[in-house]
């Protein structure tokens, strides 16, 4: 495993899995970060971003345009809320990128409890389609949760 620091961003690399942990920001210059990825489809866990900003998000387009102009194939694990609702406002990243998995902010009508849950695409991806949001059930009391925001916000990027 190799661990490489763009400003506030760290990135492990392990083969063709990268994990971005930390802020993606002005201080994230993510060009180097294309030269250290290899060749072939890569896999990219954002679960731990907590911060996005324009810049950010410039420098996140530009990596995903690297990539795919050298033909990788581009899975997205476990995107981090944060990133999520930007990737939403990106018409061209719709297609660029394949999500097995995101987070998304959930809450309890039962209860009121509020979570960040882990949504998996694959038994939704119908529904995500036709910006369907599935009810997950409530860590607190097990009672269906409902997305807590605008479906748009999550989910344009699957039509």
């Amino acid at each position: 495993m190799t661990l490489l620091r763009f400003g506030r961003l760290d990135v492990t690399l392990d083969g063709s899995r990268a994990i971005l942990a930390g802020r993606l920001d002005d201080s994230a210059l993510l060009g180097p970060l294309l030269g250290q990825l290899p060749e072939g489809p890569i896999t990219l866990d954002t679960a731990a971003i907590w911060f996005v900003n324009s810049i950010g998000m410039r420098e996140w387009t530009r990596l995903v345009r690297g990539l795919r102009a050298r033909g990788s194939q581009i899975t997205l694990e476990r995107v981090a809320d944060v990133l999520m609702t930007q990737m939403n406002l990106v018409s061209e990243l719709a297609g660029a990128v394949a999500i097995v998995s995101f987070h998304a902010q959930y809450l309890c009508g039962g209860c009121g409890a509020e979570h960040t849950q882990l949504v998996e695409v694959a038994p939704h991806a119908q529904a995500l389609r036709m910006l369907a949001p599935p009810k997950l059930p409530c860590p607190e009391c097990g009672a269906a949760m409902e997305l807590g925001d605008f479906p748009e916000r999550y989910l344009t990027i699957f039509k």
